[in-house]
């Protein structure tokens, strides 16, 4: 089992990152490596693929938006998990991802734990760009 944890703190209204982290098409790219594609099939449920080192996989996916937390639970042939983002405070952010397979598990924790980085380091500028985007 894999576990990856990552605090973000961002400037940016907590709420509004909450809203857009809800929708899976923004969050599963920037948490997952080498994702190619995403489709929403409802708002809440989705499919992605990608490729990784030489693996191709697909996940498959579906979203719950409590009031302080997201948690999208998702299936995928390289194991199963489940990626929590939480509300700390009013500027901090909780990611956590639980991986069940423990190969993918230890050859992807280096890729994830780089992804939540550049995260970390960008999120005001990923925010700001998202919610120029989504007009929010």
């Amino acid at each position: 089992m894999m576990k990856v944890e990552k605090e973000i703190k961002t400037n940016q209204d907590i709420d509004v990152v909450m809203t857009i982290f809800s929708d899976p098409a923004f969050t599963i790219p920037q948490i997952f490596p080498g994702i190619a594609s995403i489709k929403c099939i409802e708002p809440e449920i989705f499919e992605a693929e990608g490729k990784f080192l030489a693996f191709s996989y697909k996940v498959k996916g579906r979203v719950y938006k409590g009031v302080d937390e997201v948690r999208i639970i998702y299936d995928s042939d390289r194991g199963n998990g489940i990626l929590y983002i939480r509300k700390k405070d009013n500027n901090t952010l909780q990611i956590i991802l639980e991986h069940d397979n423990k190969l993918t598990a230890f050859l992807g924790k280096p890729y994830v734990s780089s992804n939540l980085d550049r995260l970390a380091e960008n999120i005001d500028e990923i925010i700001r760009l998202e919610r120029i985007k989504r007009k929010i």
